[in-house]
């Protein structure tokens, strides 16, 4: 179980991440049940997760069904915070040491409590119609590029193998969640 002192260290080293700060690597727990214990971050993200997922539907993607889409994107959710950390880690293991590698999966998934922090209050936003469309527009443009050099950062810094194999991790995450966001969408008419 994750004790409140791993969370708010690891939400702090996710912080000064994302003030490019070489250092903050050092407030995760870069151990392999350090890592392991870096999937609670799932259970945190999930209710914004859901008011995301709220927030984008449209009604007639709702026809089918809100529970039927609840169940389809929970179940897409989980793959998704699974299949990346495997992938990621095999590919980490090839060019990284293992120690690296554990360290990138654990300030990874603790990052993603920052990146659906940003993302929420753009999408709130997005959701009332008071700006113009293209405004909302610019601005997920801005969350979404601030959150893949945030994550390329963090997979520089942890890995220390330079750009190139950060720039993978990024390429590989992009993907991946676009194939598990189009089947999931697909089955229920949203794709």
């Amino acid at each position: 179980m994750v004790t409140l002192r791993e969370v708010t260290s690891a939400l702090y080293g996710s912080w000064r991440l994302a003030r490019r700060d070489p250092a903050a690597m050092m407030w995760f727990d870069r151990s392999r049940e350090g890592c392991i214990r870096s999937f609670w971050s799932a259970a945190i993200c999930y209710p914004g997760f859901l008011v995301l997922l709220l927030l984008r539907l449209t009604p007639d993607q709702t026809q089918a069904g809100l529970p039927q889409i609840l169940l389809i994107e929970t179940i897409g959710y989980v793959i998704g915070w699974t299949a990346y950390p495997l992938a990621a880690l095999a590919f980490c293991r090839r060019v990284a040491s293992e120690e690296q590698s554990l360290g990138f999966i654990t300030a990874y998934n603790w990052s993603q409590v920052l990146q659906t922090a940003l993302l929420l209050p753009v999408a709130c936003v997005g959701a009332t119609s008071l700006l113009p469309d293209y405004v909302i527009a610019y601005a997920d443009t801005i969350a979404y590029i601030a959150i893949l050099v945030y994550e390329w950062f963090i997979a520089r810094i942890a890995l220390s193998k330079g750009a190139m194999p950060a720039l993978a991790l990024v390429l590989l995450d992009v993907v991946l969640g676009a194939v598990i966001s189009e089947v999931t969408q697909s089955l229920y008419g949203a794709g």
